[in-house]
């Protein structure tokens, strides 16, 4: 019997320290949606202009439609995706319900080169907790960038989400924003480091492993 794969496990308990400043993490996280939507708006401006020019026919403005049902497609998923994983649906402290969180997720696999797998119920669950699962979801399609499976498992309170597939990368920046290290700190990262938060907040922490085969991320809150 072959041995189980060993991996290279990080435990990623934030550190001690203030938070950082609320102004600059917010505009962190705002550069960080605008930056995704940059591309699929620019699209729908691009598609717009092919339509608008009166000698444009046949093929090219077919293509322009095509060029505005993607974007369109991809800023819907994005938009969706920002209003559950980093705005305040619900207000402070309320639920929201896991159905919603997964549909949202669905939608934005459906433009990545990742497939979704979702095994986690059903129901309401902490907002804080459906943020993280999110972000974490979203960092796995990261990892497989040539496509391949995320697959989300367990239940609210204690989750793992694998990401399988012929590539794998895994930013070490974003591990250690996973761990709440906010040293030079990228739009990019600024999700992940507010997920390190939230799970310190609870009394939990997430930890991510890495084989050949897979990358592992696992988050387990508090009482």
């Amino acid at each position: 019997m072959s041995e189980a794969p060993k991996f290279d496990q990080t435990d990623l308990t934030p550190p001690d320290g203030d938070d950082p400043d609320a102004l600059a993490l917010s505009a962190l996280l705002s550069s960080r949606v605008c930056h995704d939507l940059i591309n699929p708006v620019g699209a729908l401006s691009s598609g717009l202009e092919v339509l608008d020019d009166p000698s444009m026919e046949g093929a090219m403005r077919e293509a322009a439609m095509d060029l505005i049902r993607s974007g369109a497609k991809k800023a819907i998923a994005l938009l969706s995706y920002a209003r559950l994983a980093y705005g305040a649906a619900g207000g402070f402290g309320a639920q929201i319900s896991l159905e919603d969180a997964q549909k949202a997720l669905a939608d934005l696999f459906e433009i990545t080169k990742a497939d979704l797998k979702w095994d986690i119920g059903t129901g309401l669950a902490a907002k804080e907790k459906v943020k993280v699962l999110m972000v974490l979801a979203y960092a796995a399609a990261d990892c497989v960038p040539r496509g391949g499976l995320v697959a989300i498992e367990g239940d609210i309170d204690n989750f793992t989400i694998k990401a399988t597939g012929k590539k794998l990368l895994l930013n070490q920046d974003l591990v250690r924003a996973l761990g709440g290290d906010a040293t030079d700190v990228t739009p990019k990262l600024t999700p992940a480091l507010i997920a390190s938060r939230l799970v310190d907040a609870a009394g939990g922490a997430i930890k991510v492993d890495r084989t050949e085969e897979e990358v592992v991320f696992r988050a387990a809150f508090g009482a």
